[in-house]
């Protein structure tokens, strides 16, 4: 995988879009938390949660992807 150009550029992507996730999950998180309960209306704070919890969840199920997939192998990339 490392003398692969392209399964190590996707492997840099997957990983940016991992962090991006968990920023995501956690900046959501934050406005709730700072924002008084009356400028912000139910249903945007409970989209908000949900953002957050399912950007969570993405960046784990994406964790999971990238390390089975490029970090941990049982064959060699250069025989594919």
């Amino acid at each position: 995988m490392v003398n692969c150009k392209s399964c190590n550029s996707l492997y840099k992507s997957l990983n940016v879009v991992e962090v991006m996730l968990q920023i995501t999950s956690v900046a959501s998180i934050g406005v709730v938390a700072i924002m008084k309960h009356g400028t912000m209306s139910v249903a945007k704070r409970n989209s908000m949660v949900v953002l957050a919890v399912l950007s969570f969840a993405l960046s784990r199920w994406l964790a999971h992807y990238i390390h089975k997939n490029f970090r941990y192998h049982d064959y060699d990339h250069a025989f594919d």
